[in-house]
Order: C-alpha cells, then structure tokens, then sequence
C-alpha cells in the first residue's frame, strides 16, 4: 500500500506540489495561531498559588467624621474585634482571617525590596501582604518547605518569621534547592533610617509561586505577620462549599445593623470570583481577549474551509478511482484507510519544511510571549496541536467524500466517468 501511495503522489505531482505548499502555509499560520492563544490561556490555567474559591472578601467603611465623637475613636479598635469575631460565628463561615498589602484583582499593591545580610547590595523588590496566622487556612496555602508556627507568628519575634514564594526565594539567595531558605535571614534596606526599624527577618517557610491575577506572570511574594485585625484591613471569609449560593446576600441581609457599631459600617462583601470577573473587565482583558479570540476563529474557519474543501474536491473528483478498486476487489474500509494514509503522508511531507519555518520564527522572537515565557514545551505542544487539527481537517475533507463515492455501484460511476 506504501509503494501505491507514493507512485501515485509522484504521478500526480504538479497538482500535489500546489496543495504541498498550501499545508505547509496553512500549518505555519495555524501554529502561531495555536501560540498565540496558549500565550493567555497558558498563563490563566497556571495556578495562582493560593486558593481564591468559596472565600470572600469582606470591607468594613467609616462614618464620615461629623458622625463620629470622642469615646467612638478610642473603642474603635475594640468594636473592630468584635465585629472580626461576630464574622467567625455566622452559619457557614468555615475560617476567616484579616490581610492589608497586595490584594488579588485589585490595584492595591504594596512593593518592599530585602536583601540578604551576606549581601547589602542585592535587593529584591517584592509584593507584600500582612496577615494573620490563619490567612494561610482561608486561603489553602501549603507550604513546600518549612512550616508556620502559628504560635510564633508575631513582628514582635526576633527575627520576625516571614513566608516567601519560590521566586523571592530563588532570587534573594540564589540557592539550588529553593528548601534550602528555610531558616536563613534578610533584612529591609529601606527600614534603616526610620523611628522603630525591623530589619531582621526569617524564613520560616517556602511557598509555591504567586501572581496576582490569573492573567499574569509569576511575581516574588513575601508574607509577615500582622499582630492583630486592624480596622483598615481586609477580612477574607472562607465559607463552606454548600453555602456559597446567596452567602453575600444573606450575610449583608442578617448583619447589616449589626456592623453598624462605633465609626463603622458594613461596607462590601463579594467573592473573589466575583472580583475576578470585575477586575478582568476593568483592565480590559476581557475586551482584548474577545477581540484576539474573534479573529483568530475566523482565521481558523477560513483554514478549515480551505483545507477541507480542497481535500473534499480532491477526494470526489477521484470517483472513478474509487470504483475501480472496488470493481477490483477492494472493500470499503482498505479504500478509505488508503485515502486517509495518502492525505496523512501529504502533510508529513509539508510537516517537515513548517517545522523549519517555525524554528526560525522561534529563534528569532516573533511569538507573543507577553504572560508566558517561550520554551521547547511550549513550542512542541502548539506545534503538534496545530498538526492535530491539520490531519482532523484533512479526515473530514477525505472521510464524507469517500464513503459517499463508495455507495455507488462500481459500474454506475464507471459509465459515468
């Protein structure tokens, strides 16, 4: 069969020389196409490195100041913790825990560089978050090496305890093993001149790598520990799974009056899905990716049309062909794994020459690559998923064709032909 598939490629060459360079083009195209959406949608299934489902995001606002008397201010803090430990109690509240710094799909960030004492001079600028020790229940976060000790978990300790991502780790100390930080110190440069310095921190643990958002790349995180809820920090509630329907609305509904106490209020609680969605399309991203999918499902039709067609005409104007291999003999299913084989050989054959074209694109940094880093991984998959939708176009060009042809009686299309 191999020996009839290549006869008759080269004797049917010049018409096959055309439809050579046809897939040959249309799999370099599909392939940046292919790239193109693994840039995002790669940076988007990369997990976050913690744990934002069934938590929500609870804010507390003050009463403007005409509003607010004396004895209000000094049992601010107080009402605060009150109102933090009402939180743990309500029905369906599984943990909750109070964080300022950088918070996920919002603008609030907070940058702070350290160093390393066996190098003053190599400072790493890092996200932050502040965070009480049951932050890391909320939001899943299991240490690679190391382990929190809650009991310990204070800036009063000396050296205070800090959590770092793999990346603050493998930038900070540049070691082999990012396990290795557990137990080293650094220090803030930029706390030296002030009042009350802390300048001295530990690795109590490594944490897997972060980002902020789901579109973005991995950043260095650092976490410290926050004594205590303050009343300017966010308060993040873990809520049990069968609980999470309706949660924000029964929780403003029951507590409302109750967290109207002192200077404060019940200001805003959703999810963090909820805030996903929201952020996504305050930054636009859902406006450019609509845009970018748009035009890259119509490229991808055109191609299916061109490619299918192409193999479709091919296919039907072979009819003939096809009846004289079963008038010869040849049953239903030997013909078409010889159509099939003969359209797969053809794109092997353009395959080849592709993959030089795409190297070369590679290698000269024309990809998109702004959220995930090229790589050979990454250019085998897309690489081989382009192939993949090239030989399913190729068998939905040749496959309906044939078997249509080979329900016509042999002599039917013969006196035709």
């Amino acid at each position: 069969m191999w020996k009839q598939i290549f006869n008759q490629i080269w004797n049917q060459r010049r018409v096959n020389a055309w439809l050579w360079a046809e897939l040959c083009i249309v799999t370099v195209l599909l392939w940046y196409g292919v790239d193109v959406i693994y840039n995002f949608e790669g940076a988007a299934w990369k997990p976050k490195g913690y744990d934002t489902s069934c938590v929500f995001d609870l804010t507390m606002g003050t009463k403007p100041l005409e509003f607010i008397n004396d004895t209000d201010n000094q049992r601010a803090g107080e009402d605060f913790t009150y109102l933090y430990n009402l939180i743990k109690d309500y029905p369906g509240v599984e943990e909750v825990c109070a964080y300022y710094g950088s918070v996920p799909y919002t603008n609030e960030v907070m940058l702070e560089g350290y160093a390393p004492h066996t190098d003053s001079t190599h400072v790493v600028n890092c996200y932050i978050r502040y965070v009480t020790s049951s932050y890391f229940k909320v939001f899943r976060l299991n240490p690679l090496a190391g382990q929190l000790d809650e009991e310990h978990w204070s800036s009063a300790e000396n050296p205070a305890p800090t959590l770092m991502s793999v990346n603050l780790v493998d930038s900070l100390f540049q070691l082999p093993h990012a396990g290795d930080a557990v137990g080293r110190t650094c220090f803030n440069p930029y706390w030296m001149n002030t009042k009350h310095p802390v300048t001295n921190y530990r690795v109590a643990a490594v944490l897997p790598r972060h980002k902020l958002d789901d579109y973005d790349r991995y950043e260095p995180f650092i976490y410290l520990p926050a004594d205590k809820a303050l009343f300017w920090q966010h308060v993040a509630i873990r809520v049990l799974p069968d609980q999470v329907a309706g949660f924000a609305e029964r929780f403003r509904h029951d507590m409302q009056p109750v967290f109207d106490r002192g200077i404060f209020y019940l200001d805003n609680i959703r999810s963090y899905d909820d805030m996903k969605e929201a952020y996504d399309i305050q930054k636009g991203t859902v406006n450019y990716l609509n845009t970018v999918y748009t035009v890259l499902a119509f490229f991808l039709f055109n191609v299916f049309l061109c490619v299918c067609a192409t193999f479709w005409y091919r296919t039907r104007k072979r009819r003939c062909e096809i009846a004289l291999r079963m008038a010869l003999g040849s049953s239903r299913k030997m013909i078409m794994q010889y159509f099939l084989l003969e359209g797969f050989v053809l794109l092997l054959m353009a395959v080849i020459p592709a993959l030089v074209i795409t190297i070369n694109i590679q290698l000269a940094d024309l990809t998109v690559h702004t959220l995930t880093d090229v790589s050979a991984a990454r250019f085998v998959g897309c690489f081989v998923g382009a192939f993949l939708l090239m030989a399913l176009m190729i068998v939905m060009g040749i496959w309906y064709p044939a078997r249509r042809a080979m329900k016509i009686q042999p002599a039917e299309a013969l006196h035709d032909e």
